[in-house]
């Protein structure tokens, strides 16, 4: 076998670093150090790239494998996703499925427990549309509920720009607050007392009380 045909061999299946990376159209390339080269811009393989496409660019330094088909560098293909000493994997826990960031957001399910996380660094947002309309169901028969821990340090936990309507109970555990009207079909009841200004329902009394038809006086405080 000769030297031409060792090299090509050689090159079938490289390992390396990604090295550069360098997002363009109509596909995104690196560069890859293998130790004693380092690659001219090469392709990135993307987990979809047909009418469903992802977009996830590797980190630099970031371990790989270079396939070239027929040995030729030139046309080499990059596979990234080998854990090493300086990006071990995230998690030893077989039944996690788990997404990290960078920045610290963390995206995971947990099949045992049956669980889905998201979680974002300080600071962050989240935004999701759906221009259709959003459905969240809860299984009520397992006491499935929906709770929205806002933040008190902040103004205003959860804020709703629309009208809502509800089918079931309501219950307030705190103070509200209605800057509008408000209006109810059925019978109001209270343990507390209703005022109109300074006006108290359950305290009030009437001076000059008369007889017959005529009116009584002035509610008092």
């Amino acid at each position: 076998m000769n030297a031409e045909m060792n090299r090509r061999l050689e090159n079938v299946i490289r390992l390396g670093r990604i090295k550069t990376v360098t997002p363009s159209k109509p596909f995104h390339t690196v560069t890859v150090d293998l130790g004693d080269i380092v690659t001219d811009e090469l392709r990135v393989l993307n987990l979809r790239a047909g009418k469903d496409s992802t977009h996830d660019l590797p980190s630099i330094k970031e371990e790989c494998v270079v396939f070239s088909p027929a040995g030729e560098l030139a046309l080499g293909i990059v596979v990234v996703g080998l854990n090493n000493e300086n990006f071990p994997t995230p998690s030893q826990d077989p039944d996690i499925k788990l997404r990290l960031f960078e920045d610290g957001a963390v995206i995971s399910y947990d099949t045992k427990n049956h669980s889905l996380q998201a979680i974002l660094p300080a600071g962050a947002t989240a935004i999701l549309t759906a221009p259709g309309g959003l459905t969240v169901n809860a299984d009520t028969t397992i006491n499935g509920k929906l709770f929205v821990n806002g933040d008190q340090s902040n103004v205003g936990n959860v804020q709703i720009d629309g009208s809502t309507a509800m089918t079931g109970n309501n219950t307030v555990g705190g103070s509200q607050l209605v800057q509008g009207s408000s209006h109810s079909s059925g019978d109001f009841s209270t343990e507390g007392d209703v005022k109109a200004g300074d006006i108290s329902l359950k305290f009030h009394k009437t001076k000059d009380v008369k007889s017959g038809s005529d009116l009584s006086g002035v509610p008092t405080p």
